[in-house]
């Protein structure tokens, strides 16, 4: 498997994430919104697209906080975010993304 492209849910993956839906939209992890379109998915591919555009939403967050705390760039960012929508999603990345201090929750 490539590393690079980890973007494709499979079927367990897909029923995990719907089993654990309502929770997540609770937790506001998901919005209402975004579990109206993971639910109303046809297929994978929508079913990924959905899921790419949670990833992409979550890390825009991390990404304007470290521009904001002098922790990279919005150069930097916006690359990121690129390839985040691209369906890029690698360890190291994950890794990176997850180092950045999230934006505070008022």
């Amino acid at each position: 498997m490539n590393d690079d492209f980890e973007n494709q849910t499979g079927p367990k993956g897909r029923a995990r994430i719907l089993e654990r839906l309502d929770k997540m939209v609770t937790l506001g992890r998901v919005t209402e919104t975004e579990a109206a379109r993971l639910r109303a998915a046809a297929d994978m591919d929508q079913f990924d697209d959905a899921v790419r555009s949670i990833r992409v939403r979550h890390a825009g967050a991390r990404l304007d906080a470290a521009v904001e705390g002098g922790q990279m760039t919005q150069e930097e960012a916006d690359a990121y975010l690129e390839r985040l929508g691209k369906g890029e999603h690698p360890r190291s990345l994950r890794t990176h993304l997850s180092k950045l201090h999230p934006r505070s929750h008022t």
